[in-house]
């Protein structure tokens, strides 16, 4: 495996400019030494898209969340690029709940690829998969620990943990290696702080937040390869700046105790997220009417099902104002969904959301205004 690692690329005719091993290298806290010897040359061309009508529809809305739930979905090919993009931004999310004292700029991550050399479109899914993943870690600010490649099915995992605090080179220009974005003394627990299901209480509050300012598509989804659906194109991932600003307050929500459940909504998407959380008996009444009518009056299947990297989180009533204060403040897009519900251990989707008592008598008294 390792000539898909060093080889020189030729995809759709266009050779491209590094390896996949150079661009790893360039991401990698310690990167391996480079091998000799002249490289082997890889030519290979990307797959076409096999187009199939299928139409999505609100009214079945449960159906889908059935067949994604439990789904064992595969990486899809033709979106290898966008998809190892995601899967960074899991892994990333996934260490937000733990225990420890930590910044995003504290992490590194460790990486593992599954692939085969073979048949066509193999290699130009990988190589996609590889700048993609290296594009969106360098944007972050974050680093690869190590990274392998094993013969396999094709697979991309990536894992999250931190190292301790470097000094910057003095030609360094990241903001990065600058608290607060790092700690002095980073650690991290692979114990969660806060649980991953919806507490009993009816008056908190449950809280969605996305961490890109991508559209929501279904391409290259879950559900889209549950349903068998045409492979439309899939979530652009890729806003860095606005994932690090969401994920340095939300960590501090964490570490402050104010956050008392959240979950990583990555493949299924939000509403299989939000089914997980009821998974201890408790479960709750949403809308998302304010993120349809947010992104344009956005179809509700996708907003539901689009692999749009984000949290949900659970908070008190009476913390709300402070919550809602410290997103204004980072200019951080989040959307009240609406309260959970004890003893129901499911998901129902409503069509009005009820605002806390102080943003209603500001929403009527701005309207009232001259």
């Amino acid at each position: 495996m390792t000539e898909l690692l060093n080889a020189s690329y030729i995809l759709d005719g266009v050779p491209m400019p590094l390896s996949p091993a150079k661009m790893l290298r360039e991401c990698t806290v310690e990167p391996p030494l480079e091998p000799d010897g002249d490289p082997s040359t890889v030519a290979d061309e990307h797959l076409d898209q096999e187009p199939r009508g299928f139409e999505f529809t609100e009214k079945d809305i449960e159906s889908y969340a059935r067949a994604v739930e439990g789904f064992k979905r595969s990486l899809p090919l033709r979106f290898s690029g966008p998809y190892t993009a995601g899967k960074v931004a899991q892994a990333l999310l996934d260490a937000i709940w733990m225990n420890g004292h930590f910044r995003m700029g504290d992490l590194t991550l460790k990486a593992d690829w599954k692939w085969k050399d073979s048949p066509i479109g193999l290699p130009a899914a990988f190589y996609d998969s590889v700048e993609a993943a290296c594009g969106y870690i360098d944007s972050l600010g974050v680093k690869i620990s190590q990274y392998g490649l094993t013969s396999g099915t094709p697979s991309v995992t990536f894992k999250a943990t931190t190292v301790a605090e470097e000094d910057a080179p003095e030609d360094e220009d990241s903001l990065l290696r600058e608290l607060p974005y790092r700690t002095a003394n980073p650690r991290i627990s692979r114990r969660r702080k806060v649980g991953a299901s919806f507490a009993p209480e009816a008056s908190d509050w449950i809280i969605y937040i996305p961490f890109d300012s991508c559209d929501y598509r279904l391409g290259g989804s879950s559900l889209a390869e549950a349903v068998g659906a045409s492979p439309s194109a899939p979530p652009e991932i890729g806003d860095a700046d606005y994932f690090i600003d969401c994920y340095e307050v939300v960590r501090e929500l964490v570490e402050d105790g104010i956050v008392k459940a959240g979950i990583t909504v990555g493949e299924g998407g939000l509403l299989p997220a939000l089914r997980a959380m009821c998974s201890a008996g408790t479960g709750a009444e949403i809308c998302i009417a304010d993120i349809c009518k947010a992104y344009g009056d956005e179809l509700p299947v996708r907003v539901l099902f689009s692999e749009v990297p984000g949290v949900i989180l659970q908070i008190a009533d009476i913390d709300y104002d402070y919550v809602d204060a410290e997103l204004i403040l980072q200019d951080v897009v989040y959307f009240p969904l609406g309260h959970p519900v004890p003893g129901k251990a499911y998901v129902e989707l409503t069509e009005h959301t009820d605002l806390p008592h102080i943003l209603e008598s500001l929403m009527s008294s701005m309207e009232g205004e001259d």
